[in-house]
């Protein structure tokens, strides 16, 4: 990232924490507030406020759901933030000698989120979920390049909890309702030896797909069209939940016992695709994955070829 980019990261942060402690912001330019604006802000009158209308944050709701359901002698450490470059980044900024296992950020805006390939990921204030979780496995590394479809898995069981059954997964980390894209994983590794440390941070739209289409001019899923207000709350509880339960369950029997879950809600399975890959390009047939979570793609003449890293075409707008 340039110095440049820093330095106004570094400002909107303050900005950002100035609404949240005093309420409001008097942009010093038009051009500054229209820019504000473009991360969910709101203007009202000369001042740029926090939107309303919308479901904050509530870190003691969070905990006691998961009290609710048995989560007591491992609650997770749970840090609720206002605004952060990335929840990833604030996540990698708290290790520790004693690791970052059971450490969970979230954030009501993310002004830096990053995707795969680093793209980036688009928070809205107050209308998306942001949220990392730190974990340590005990497994080889080769076992690793599973782990995004597990944390996948246990997304889309969370946004089953909600009573949305639309949705599916795109090898390796996307998060899709009805062939639209609502949301992401992206999986940073701390420590590649075992015991392997990793950070998994998951992106949701939740309110705000109709400002992310303008964005990034392109479609996308919402879960607040596929059930009603409020849900953050709720689904934030859910998914450290699963997500633990998910990867603890990984870390004892590995991929093979997601397999069938996987088809289940595998987007790709027995569509023509096109992968790319660092060093070439692959048209296929998507044929699900194996054990280990490479994506197989079946080609013309016959021949299975493994993807472990790739882009996947598919158009999520069918």
């Amino acid at each position: 990232m340039s110095i440049e980019a820093l330095e106004q990261n570094a400002r909107l942060l303050r900005i950002c924490e100035c609404i949240f402690e005093t309420g409001e912001y008097i942009a010093s330019t038009v051009v500054e507030a229209e820019w504000l604006q473009t991360f969910g802000l709101e203007l009202q009158g000369s001042a740029l406020v926090l939107p309303s209308g919308i479901e904050y944050l509530d870190q003691e709701f969070i905990e006691q759901s998961l009290r609710d359901v048995g989560v007591i002698s491992n609650l997770p450490h749970i840090q609720l933030k206002n605004c952060v470059e990335s929840t990833n980044q604030e996540l990698l900024k708290a290790i520790s000698d004693e690791g970052i296992a059971g450490k969970v950020v979230l954030a009501e805006m993310q002004i830096a989120g990053r995707g795969r390939f680093g793209r980036n990921w688009y928070s809205p204030v107050g209308r998306n979920l942001a949220i990392s979780l730190g974990a340590r496995i005990a497994r080889t590394p080769d076992d690793l390049g599973a782990i995004s479809l597990v944390v996948g898995i246990a997304v889309a069981s969370a946004i089953h909890e909600l009573g949305i059954d639309v949705v599916a997964l795109k090898w390796p980390n996307d998060v899709l309702l009805g062939n639209r894209k609502v949301g992401g994983i992206l999986v940073d590794v701390v420590q590649a030896t075992t015991p392997i440390d990793i950070v998994v941070g998951i992106g949701l739209n939740v309110g705000g797909g109709s400002s992310t289409e303008k964005i990034i001019d392109r479609p996308v899923a919402d879960l607040l069209d596929y059930c009603g207000f409020p849900i953050r709350n709720k689904l934030a509880g859910s998914i450290i939940r699963n997500v633990y339960e998910s990867i603890d369950k990984f870390e004892i029997s590995g991929f093979r016992s997601f397999l069938e879950k996987w088809n289940a809600l595998d987007a790709l399975r027995d569509k023509t695709v096109t992968v790319s890959t660092s060093s070439n390009v692959i048209n296929g047939i998507a044929r699900g994955v194996r054990n280990t979570g490479e994506l197989c793609i079946e080609t013309n003449d016959g021949t299975t070829h493994l993807v472990n890293a790739g882009e996947v075409s598919l158009d999520y707008t069918i």
